[in-house]
């Protein structure tokens, strides 16, 4: 069976994190099987800039066992594009957004968030939640 991969936006982590019952999660139920998750370097640092001193080894210790994709020239082109189609119909979101949403498309994978509607306007991104 060929394992699929999954980036997984901000929100979903910290739900995880701050859940008492981590198999209930939707971080949990995308895991289950063969998918693995991954994420993107932004995501990591809205989670870290957030998170209170106390947490932030074992935020580490997450993000250590996942990969975490880098802000490469893919990226930045497909950010470019999505920010000129999103001001175009005047809906624009975050620069975070938009940075994540472009690495999962360079990427060809889906994106797990619970911000649906903010990804959703993005043409070419399959979103998850």
């Amino acid at each position: 069976m060929e394992t699929t991969m999954v980036m997984i936006d901000a929100c979903v982590f910290i739900d995880y994190f701050r859940s008492k019952n981590k198999g209930n999660t939707f971080l949990a139920k995308l895991t289950n099987g063969s998918r693995k998750c991954c994420t993107s370097a932004v995501a990591k640092y809205e989670v870290l800039v957030g998170a209170d001193e106390k947490d932030t080894e074992e935020w580490r210790r997450i993000f250590d066992k996942i990969t975490v994709f880098a802000f490469g020239d893919a990226t930045i082109n497909s950010a470019r594009m999505i920010y000129r189609q999103l001001k175009r119909e005047s809906k624009l979101i975050s620069l975070g957004d938009i940075l994540i949403a472009a690495t999962a498309i360079a990427n060809d994978l889906p994106l797990a968030t619970f911000n649906r509607s903010h990804f959703e306007r993005i043409r070419d991104l399959r979103v998850i939640g």
